[in-house]
């Protein structure tokens, strides 16, 4: 299963080194905290130096801010290109192989998937301000997704609002966060049909 954080078009060394970094930050805060972890624990964890860190980011927030940010957008263009592959299948397949491609591909990566749901939280307004516009982008998804298959569809499937979906998206993160609290991040597919079935019923055509 492909990595949530992966090497950018950097020189080399300083790509594994950022990329060390925000793995090692992901680490410290599955293991005490974002506010328990501190830059020494990060340093120490990426095996660089405090001096490192700080060349690559400005403090602990901005280095969580990018550790979700490249994470989002690797999780998003999974999801893209699950949509792709199962073009051809009933819409209901379609929708669960892009559920299951999304579970799959977090819980390959625990840490960084503790650090999306749960310690996003709990950093500052910046950090909350970015995790509203996360949850734009699968709202905004899954209303195209359905507007899609609302056209290919019209006797099946309805184009839902916002709101409902947004509502929907909330329901199906708190799924998610409770598996991960308890400890089964890897175990995270295991809900792929219960995932499946709210987005099916939130946008099927109503007899």
């Amino acid at each position: 299963m492909e990595a949530l954080v992966t090497p950018e078009d950097l020189t080399e060394d300083d790509a594994q080194r950022r990329v060390r970094i925000l793995l090692a930050l992901a680490t410290c805060m599955a293991a005490k905290g974002y506010r328990a972890t501190t830059i020494s624990d990060i340093a120490r964890e990426g095996r660089v130096s405090k001096t490192i860190v700080y060349a690559h980011f400005r403090d602990k927030e901005h280095c969580l801010l990018e550790l979700y940010t490249r994470a989002t957008d690797k999780m998003l263009a999974t999801v893209h290109a699950a949509q792709e592959r199962a073009a051809g299948l009933p819409w209901p397949d379609r929708l669960r192989t892009a559920v299951r491609a999304y579970l799959e591909v977090l819980a390959a990566n625990p840490e960084v998937a503790w650090a999306a749901l749960v310690e996003v939280q709990a950093a500052g307004r910046p950090a909350l301000a970015l995790r509203r516009q996360v949850i734009d982008r699968y709202v905004e998804l899954i209303c195209a997704v359905a507007t899609e298959l609302a056209e290919r569809h019209p006797e099946e499937v309805r184009p839902v609002g916002r709101a409902l979906v947004l509502a929907a998206v909330g329901g199906l993160n708190e799924l998610m966060l409770a598996r991960v609290e308890r400890g089964e991040v890897t175990s995270l597919a295991d809900d792929t049909d219960v995932a499946t079935e709210v987005l099916v019923q939130l946008v099927a055509r109503r007899p």
